[in-house]
């Protein structure tokens, strides 16, 4: 998904953001601002996608001003070990469903409401309840039971991780395909996306790992390695967690592929006709 016009929102109240945080409210925030406005205007001006421009905005300049290698590794922390004290009671809960694949598709679904990325005051203490509350909410079912189908059929699985806390959350739908599974993460830092060492501190032991290579909020088809291209191409399936992915993937990439996520954004909201803030499995490219 291209970069739209109502992008411009967002973007400009996170480069002030991040141009006062990182300066020093006079000439220095000026020329972060001025910087991060130049490549705002480059990435859209080339078609880029918004998780692309993230990684320059909050990957490279954000890394090189504040001297920190990872300037979200503690929220990232906070939000994995959150999840972990979680993950034991939403997995009795599975247990105990009549649909544990179903239940597991729907927290793993609630999880990617831990996104700093969108909100950038999330309580985390509100967390649990939210990912509690998905089992109330419209779900696409049909959609659902296709995923489990299409996972079950599949000799190999490319699952493609979004955020820290999230992640822990996604051992639910992992963890039982785990003998056909690769997992995809990010290869520099970019919000709270989940790294390999993230992954790690998840749980997230059970399968090989392959990463970008590169800091898009999401998967750039021209900054990526190519190991992980090769991965996503070559494996049966595709399940990309989170809105970053399905923006930076739509429309460019062509084999079968599961989007999961929240539509936290208007724009991705009347670009599927969706409500505001539900839960989507949007299949594409299935034969």
């Amino acid at each position: 998904m291209k970069i739209d016009f109502r992008c411009y929102d967002c973007t400009f109240k996170l480069i002030l953001e991040l141009s006062e945080k990182l300066g020093d409210n006079g000439e220095k925030s000026k020329a972060i601002a001025n910087e991060m406005l130049s490549r705002f205007v480059e990435v859209s001006s080339a078609g880029g996608t918004p998780p692309e421009l993230l990684a320059y905005l909050w990957g490279d300049i954000n890394v090189r001003e504040s001297g920190k290698a990872d300037p979200m590794k503690e929220i990232k922390q906070n939000s994995t070990a959150l999840a972990l004290k979680l993950l034991p009671k939403l997995r009795e809960t599975v247990a105990k469903s009549e649909n544990p694949f179903d239940t597991a598709l729907r927290f793993a679904a609630a999880g990617n409401i831990i996104d700093y990325g969108i909100n950038r005051d999330l309580d985390l203490a509100v967390v649990e309840d939210s990912i509690v509350s998905i089992l109330n909410q419209p779900y696409d079912k049909q959609a659902a039971a296709e995923l489990k189908k299409r996972m079950d059929e599949a000799k190999s699985i490319f699952y493609i991780l979004d955020n820290c806390g999230e992640a822990v959350i996604d051992r639910l739908v992992m963890e039982p395909y785990k003998e056909k599974l690769v997992v995809g993460v990010r290869g520099k830092p970019v919000l709270n996306d989940v790294l390999r060492e993230d992954a790690a501190e998840s749980g997230i032991d059970f399968a090989p790992i392959v990463d970008t290579g590169d800091g898009t909020a999401g998967v750039s088809f021209s900054r990526s390695g190519k190991e992980f291209m090769e991965q996503l191409y070559s494996s049966d399936l595709v399940i990309a967690k989170g809105q970053g992915n399905f923006e930076s993937m739509e429309h460019i990439f062509d084999r079968p592929v599961f989007y999961l996520f929240r539509a936290k954004c208007q724009v991705i909201s009347d670009l599927l006709k969706v409500p505001f803030n539900s839960i989507q499995i949007v299949p594409r490219n299935l034969q």
